[in-house]
Parts: structure tokens; sequence; C-alpha cells
């Protein structure tokens, strides 16, 4: 049997194997944690219990090749010290014993960097897997997971209280869920590396699971008069007012308006560019990924923050785009400037230029969360409750131009930066005002003069009942002998105005009294 010991930080697992030529020999396997070594001792007692004396040569051996391989990335790493992290030669060890965790720390840096990992999906994917994914699977043996497990581990997350939710205070039964959308993501973070894994000997076949549905919440969106009456009502701050303004025309993300260049702005032209977007990222990516895209890293204010602002390029060609002004935003860009001119003689040497157009005095940049918030904070001050996020702006502006453009998608699709499959999927949508007017045009078309007109013909022709027209002819008989004094004209008024047998009949009443009258003796 194996034997566990540990020695100062080192976990240690003993045991006898034999060799090609069947000589009995001790061999000692170390480990950094104490779960490392439990697994494999009782991956090999396992063995040992089945008689596979191959299986543990071969274990034994995969181990010092693995040591080896391991002593040599050490060498390489000193010696290439200072350049950027590269994957090192996958290994043909047998990983089948190694935890999900243990595979997603090795996999999921060298998968962001194959697949050009933005700092902000790459900050995802370490969240999901801290928040969902290693409280319950992470010390899991990776070859263990069947599809039956993920199963109920979807069933385990559409119960799991959204984080944050204590604050609610609500009863258990009011506390919000994890979204549809929440857990589909978490879903294929799971089952991301699944085909890799395989690749690398840690699980034999991959689950077959089929993804959670999903349901898509539809963004709220402004119409284009209540954004101008907000604007109206927000004049009062400036910083505001103009990231509320240009969000909405030009339809912007938060991040990109608050990393817009000044330098890009061509007021003659009543035009700017965007290349470039503010964003809050954990140190982790920073470290891990490629640096290229990142334009600039600003300095930290708290020295314990684990995270930094950044300006970096956008991620698609498609986000690198030119945008066309109005004439009153390049009234407000202009003052915009003039008050950044004189803050910048006022700092001197002090102020923190990079160009930012939304940003504090001293150049210092606001982070697009406090836009959002700002935005969301003035709402509430104004007892708004069609309450909008600021992507929702981005949606709204959208929507407008969509309908000034007579639907040409591809027009506005380029001006957001994306494909006009995703803006027609989930940036636009039939408004009310617009179904009413089809509406209206399907009454205008349908119920026209000339149609009432063929339609009434046709139930003159082919709908009358034949009694109508039996006791027509009996009615306009008698009318024609008993009322010779009014028969000229009111028989003609019979004719003209007949609409059904029921006033018909009821005309005659009053022509039969008549006729009584006029009777002659």
């Amino acid at each position: 049997m194996a034997t566990y010991q540990v020695r100062g930080s080192s976990h240690n697992i003993i045991y006898l194997y034999r060799t090609d030529d069947g000589k009995s020999k001790q061999h000692w396997e170390t480990y950094e944690t104490e779960l490392e070594a439990i697994q494999r001792k009782a991956y090999i007692e396992l063995l040992q219990k089945e008689k596979r004396y191959d299986d543990i040569r071969l274990a034994v051996l995969d181990y010092k090749r693995r040591r080896a391989i391991e002593k040599t990335q050490r060498e390489l790493a000193q010696a290439n010290a200072g350049l950027p992290n590269v994957p090192m030669p996958s290994t043909k060890e047998d990983n089948t014993h190694q935890t999900f965790k243990h595979f997603m720390e090795r996999f999921l840096p060298f998968y962001a960097r194959k697949k050009r990992f933005s700092p902000n999906t790459y900050d995802s994917y370490v969240s999901n897997l801290n928040n969902h994914i290693y409280p319950y699977f992470g010390n899991w043996v990776m070859s263990t997971i069947t599809a039956e497990d993920i199963d109920l581990f979807l069933d385990y997350l559409s119960q799991k209280p959204c984080s944050g939710s204590k604050g609610y205070k609500k009863k258990p039964s009011e506390v919000p869920r994890l979204s549809s959308p929440t857990i589909k993501k978490v879903f294929n973070v799971l089952m991301v590396g699944f085909p890799t894994a395989k690749q690398w000997r840690y699980v034999t076949e991959i689950p077959d699971v089929a993804p959670p549905s999903e349901k898509y919440r539809k963004r709220n969106y402004w119409q284009p008069e209540q954004i101008h009456d907000f604007l109206k009502l927000i004049e009062d701050d400036p910083m505001l007012h103009l990231a509320v303004h240009i969000g909405f025309v030009c339809f912007l993300r938060a991040g990109e308006v608050a990393g817009i260049d000044t330098s890009l702005i061509d007021l003659k032209d009543k035009s700017l560019w965007i290349k470039r977007i503010l964003q809050r990222v954990s140190d982790e990516s920073l470290a891990t990924l490629p640096r290229e895209e990142i334009i600039h890293v600003f300095p930290k204010k708290k020295k314990t923050s684990k995270s930094s602002l950044i300006l970096k390029a956008p991620k698609t060609e498609e986000s690198y785009r030119k945008l066309y002004l109005t004439t009153p935003l390049v009234e407000e860009i202009q003052r915009r400037l003039d008050e950044i001119a004189d803050n910048k003689a006022v700092f001197g040497s002090e102020y923190q230029d990079q160009g930012l157009l939304l940003c504090f005095a001293d150049g210092s940049p606001i982070e697009p969360k406090s836009i959002g918030d700002a935005f969301k904070d003035a709402q509430r001050r104004l007892k708004i409750e069609d309450m909008l996020e600021f992507q929702g702006l981005r949606k709204s502006g959208q929507m407008h131009k969509v309908r000034l453009s007579n639907n040409n998608y591809q027009l506005v699709a380029e001006a957001a930066g994306q494909s006009p499959e995703v803006l027609m999927s989930n940036y636009n949508e039939a408004q009310d005002c617009e179904k009413r007017a089809l509406s209206e045009k399907v009454e205008e078309s349908f119920y026209s003069p000339t149609t009432t007109a063929q339609t009434a013909v046709h139930a003159k022709k082919n709908l009358r009942p034949k009694i109508f027209s039996q006791k027509y002819r009996k009615i306009r008989t008698s009318l024609s002998s008993y009322c010779a004094y009014c028969y000229p004209l009111q028989l003609a008024n019979f004719d003209a105005e007949r609409k059904s047998l029921a006033d018909f009949l009821a005309n005659f009443r009053v022509f039969d009294a008549l006729s009584e009258m006029h009777k002659t003796p």
C-alpha cells in the first residue's frame, strides 16, 4: 500500500513498484498540496488492489517525466525572465487524477492568449470560476465529472440567490435567483475547457450535456422626446449632460464615452473617431494577457487595490469608427474643450493629460461605472419612473436612427461598431406608436371607400336572402296599389335607401298607415 508523509511544506507519497526486470523498488512522489497527495495515494492503491503492476510502473515513469519537464520549464523561465509568457510544451502524462481547478489554472491563461481575450472578458471568466464553479467542482477530480453531475449543477444554479441578495432584506421566497443569461455564461465557462482536457489527458471523454435555455431580457429604451426632456432637466450638471447627449446621438457605451480622445475630434467636420476605451480591469488579467492593445495604465489611487484603470484599443476593427455630430452637440463639446484649456492653465504640470474629453479638473479619468451611477442618481432625483441604464441610451439612439434611415440597418450598425444581425436582434424592436400607425394603415387600406362600395355591391348581389326579395316585391306592389298619392316619391326613397329587411319593413308600416289615410272610398 502507499504511504503518506509530510515533510516541511511538501506532501509525499511512498509506494513500491516493479521495474522492467521484475525487481521491487521504492518510489517517492512530492506534491504541493495535501489534496493532490491524497488523490494520488488513492489512485495508486486502486492500481495495487487490482494488481495492475504495469500501470503502476507507467505512473512512475509519467511522474518522473513530468518532474523533468517542470525542471526544464523553471530553467527556461529563469533564462527568459522579463519576456512575455508563452505556453509551455504540453506533456504526455496521465492527468486523470487531477482536479478541475488544477486544469483550469493551467488552461485558462493559455486559452485567453490564444483567443485574444480582452481584460474584461478574462475577468468575467475568472469571476464565474471563483463565484460559481470552484465552490462546487473545484476539488472534484476532473475525469469523474459526468453529464448527470453537470445537470445537477445547473439545477443548483437555478436555485442560487444572486450575489448581494442579503441586502434585499426580503423573505427567502422573494430573493432574486440567478438569471438564465448568467447560468448560460457559467455553463459556457465550465464546458469550454473539456475538449482541451481530453487532449491533455485530464478526461477520457467529454460530458454530453445540452446547454441551458436562455431567456433574453429586453433592454429598456426612451423615446427621443424623453431624452430631450431629460437633457433639459440636467442642464445644471454639464458633465453628465454631455455624457448623456453624446451617448444618445452617437449611441456609445459608457467605456467609449469615458475614453473619447480630444485630439480625434474635428469640430469643423462635426465628427469624432472612436479609437480607445476606458476600462477597469484586474491586475491578474494585465499580468496574464498580452499588452499590445493597452494604450495607458493609470496609476492606482489606492495601493491595496487589485485592479487598474486602463485605456485600451477596441477589440475588433468594426469598433474603430468615425461618427458625425449634431450642431448643438458640437457647440457643447466646444464649451467643454474651452473648460479643459482653462484647467490645464490652472494645474500646469500637475495636469494628467491623456486627452480625455470627460475627466476631472486635474485631467484624471472618470470611470465608466461612475458615469452610469450618476445617470441613475439623476433619474432617482428627478423621480423618473421609467428608469434607464446608460446602455439604454445606446439602444434608444440606434432605434431612432433606424427609423430616420428607413430601416437601413447596415448604416446604423457601422456607426454603432457592430454587425447588422446583432443590431436587429438585440438593439431594435417595434415601438407602440409604430404598431398603432400600422393598424391605422390597415384600416385605411382595408376599409377604403372603394372596398366598402365593392363589399356593398357584393352583399346586394350574393348575400341578400331570398325572403327579403320576395317580401320586398310584395310590399312594393302593395304600395303601388294602396298609396297612389305618395308612390312616386316614397317608392323611390325605398329603392335608394333600403339597407336591411328590418329597416324596410319599419318604413313600410309608416307608409301602410299613410296608405290608409289616402285610400279612395
